[in-house]
């Protein structure tokens, strides 16, 4: 496996607080039903140190979050959620810390998991990190589950957005990494407050060029972003 080239923090990069990470997993599309994830889950899993290292010793008020350091939270719950165990994840970490140099691995390749194991699909290659990068039969890969929502760059391979619900996405660069309508810079949270101010749901889409579609699925986050 060829080492990941160095990794740069985008200009006005998200930072978020573990209370809102916490919000953003469990308000993902089958969150809940998954993999439930509180505060006091996501404090737990970073101080073991699996998804971000550095930020095991930190607390308090500097206890912030990386939009990176949000993608690997999410990873390591859809891994959980599959049945993979903190052995595995803490092993398959380390491997892909070393093999290619990313402070943030499960930021950094698109992941499967199956069988108890973690698989990257790296290279237009399958190969098990639980075992070492292990080549495996390209065969195995519809038995798998792959973590969805997420993109990542060419050149890096590290994660660039995440699409948490159909129409809704977190982009660093874009907003500050604020949930926005799925490829425009409108934050869900304007949409969902004019509606919440009696606004038609006509009006705001024709005010910002959107579908109707996209105005409910604003709304329909924000709420769900409310109730977690």
């Amino acid at each position: 496996m060829p080492a990941a080239a160095p990794q740069s923090a985008p200009a006005f990069e998200g930072i978020y607080d573990v209370p809102e990470t916490a919000r953003y997993l469990q308000a993902a599309a089958n969150g809940e039903r998954l993999y439930p994830v509180r505060s006091h889950t996501l404090i737990r899993w970073i101080r073991r140190g699996v998804a971000t290292p550095e930020l095991s010793g930190v607390g308090g008020r500097e206890l912030l979050i990386g939009f990176e350091d949000v993608i690997s939270l999410r990873v390591i719950a859809a891994l959980r959620a599959a049945g993979v165990s903190w052995r595995e994840i803490e092993r398959s970490g380390e491997w892909l810390r070393t093999a290619t140099g990313a402070a943030r691995p499960f930021a950094t390749a698109w992941l499967w998991a199956g069988q108890g194991e973690v698989f990257a699909d790296w290279c237009e290659r399958l190969v098990s990190a639980s075992r070492q990068g292990q080549l495996v039969l390209g065969m195995l890969r519809e038995y798998l589950i792959p973590i969805h929502g997420l993109t990542f760059s060419p050149e890096t391979h590290a994660a660039t957005s995440w699409e948490p619900v159909e129409r809704v996405m977190l982009k660093p660069t874009i907003q500050f990494g604020s949930p926005c309508v799925t490829g425009t810079r409108i934050p869900t949270r304007t949409i969902a407050g004019m509606i919440e101010a009696g606004d038609p749901a006509e009006w705001v889409a024709s005010s910002f060029d959107l579908s109707l579609e996209e105005v409910q699925a604003a709304c329909d986050w924000e709420a769900r972003l409310g109730s977690g």
